[in-house]
């Protein structure tokens, strides 16, 4: 395997020099063309007024396409009209140590003109979690997995999750296999070289194509940065938590940060911030910003404006064009549509390198140079905003009838078919919802863990009954 430094890559080659030194590589065999590598995704938490990280966020309204694995069997149980959903994210619903979404992270090549198809192997771990889906074949691996014991039980900062792919073939001329999911397709719309992964084990039905590497995951471990509300003056207090990663005096940089709150009509406004760096201390605070915004600055014509402003800082930190646009399309509706109040931030590198390593290799046969790895990352916290506590509140005083009739007059429609998968655009079920499921709905896509950390800490009846008719409890791992 030829290995290539092209002269932008530089800073990347501690990433491969241990596939240097195993190939026994000199300097001299250092020369020839380069294989590009792109990667996108979102790390996403969910953190209340204090800035704590809220669990049971592995909630989803954005299911995958049928076709897609995952890490254990036992998450694909399907959903059905008189059954709750247990599976969202690959893990049983509203699991208390789910802290940190991995949101569909794919994986771009980007071979020089004419290379004929060639093979490589792609590994990517992620400390702290599980990778819990993902497409084509590929190996996983978690806690107690091979031994048969995995029970989607604790995870924790020091929990390890895996996926490798074996001799992906790149270049070929092929086609991923049909489906009508948005979230599936924006990604596909790159000019990218098209993969192939052979079956992996008996089980598979032979090989598998597509556009890209894709997974998800979850995970138990703090994002890069730290949220509060500073009460006397409704200030946002942003500090860094990357102790566990920043080492001997490293900093990290953030070069793109935007708090944006959408609301019910449409309406968006956004603020973008200033660059900040972070370093390991945790107690400090590195960026304040008003936690409100004025009502003149709400314009549904601000959803075009920001994201033509985060295409352009995506496109500076590598992605081509086509892939930043992939990126945001794929998460409109969850990014831009989906009321809340949120704080978009560009992951620092080091940051995601240390927390989801990814390695590439291939056969001493094969000349591909794989050193322009370009990886970027959005984090992604959910603010509680002043909208959903009051929410919050009009549920818990709630007297309203908790009767769950409803949920079996839903019949067997595309509209009752989408509510069942937990999305939030299911359209008219035909059916009268409940004053107070409608507010439940109008919480937004982590609806769940809300509900449950606001019983959690200001407990009612009201909101206990409701838990109890809709059957909302947490995950309880053995």
């Amino acid at each position: 395997m030829a290995i290539c430094i092209s002269h932008h890559s530089r800073s990347l080659f501690a990433s491969f020099l241990f596939v240097l030194l195993g190939l026994g590589l000199t300097d001299a065999a250092w020369a020839g063309p380069v294989l590009e590598v792109h990667e996108w995704g979102t790390f996403t938490a969910l953190q209340n007024e204090s800035g704590d990280a809220l669990p049971g966020i592995n909630i989803d309204d954005e299911p995958l396409p049928a076709f897609c694995h995952n890490l254990h069997p036992w998450a694909l149980e399907p959903a059905t009209a008189t059954r709750r959903p247990v599976d969202m994210k690959g893990v049983p619903a509203r699991h208390p140590w789910v802290t940190l979404r991995l949101e569909t992270p794919v994986i771009y090549f980007h071979p020089p003109a004419n290379m004929p198809p060639f093979s490589i192997d792609v590994a990517v771990q992620l400390h702290g979690g599980w990778l819990t889906e993902f497409y084509p074949h590929a190996e996983p691996d978690a806690p107690g997995l091979k031994r048969n014991e995995f029970n989607f039980g604790a995870i924790t900062p020091d929990t390890l999750g895996s996926l490798t792919w074996r001799d992906v073939q790149v270049g070929a001329d092929v086609r991923g296999p049909q489906t009508s999911e948005h979230v599936w397709l924006a990604p596909r719309a790159v000019r990218s070289a098209p993969i192939t992964v052979p079956s992996q084990t008996k089980k598979d039905h032979g090989s598998e194509s597509e556009q890209f590497l894709f997974y998800r995951g979850v995970g138990n471990r703090p994002v890069p940065l730290r949220v509060g509300t500073s009460v006397p003056d409704h200030r946002l207090r942003i500090r860094g938590q990357c102790a566990d990663v920043l080492k001997g005096g490293q900093l990290a940089r953030i070069d793109g940060m935007w708090l944006v709150d959408v609301r019910r009509d449409g309406a968006v406004a956004y603020r973008a911030l200033a660059p900040i760096t972070v370093t390991a201390d945790t107690d400090s605070t590195v960026a304040t910003t008003d936690a409100a915004f004025a009502p003149d600055e709400y314009s549904v014509a601000h959803l075009d404006d920001l994201r033509a402003i985060i295409h352009r800082a995506l496109t500076d930190r590598g992605l081509n064009e086509d892939e930043a646009t992939a990126m945001l399309e794929t998460w409109k509706r969850a990014y831009f549509q989906s009321p809340g109040l949120r704080l978009f931030f560009l992951v620092p590198r080091v940051w995601t390198d240390a927390v989801l390593p990814l390695t590439i290799s291939g056969p001493a046969e094969t000349p591909v140079c794989a050193t322009d790895v370009n990886r970027v990352m959005m984090g992604r916290i959910e603010l509680i905003s002043p909208e959903q506590r009051q929410l919050l509140q009009k549920l818990a005083a709630s007297s309203g009838s908790n009767d769950t009739g409803w949920l079996g007059r839903l019949g067997d429609s595309a509209a009752a078919q989408h509510f069942r998968e937990g999305r939030s655009n299911f359209g008219d079920l035909g059916v009268k919802i409940p004053e107070n499921y409608q507010t439940y709905l109008a919480l937004g896509r982590f609806r769940n863990a809300l509900v449950l950390a606001e019983q959690r800490v200001h407990p009612t009846p009201g909101l206990a009954a409701f838990i109890k008719a809709y059957a909302l409890y947490e995950y309880h791992p053995e």
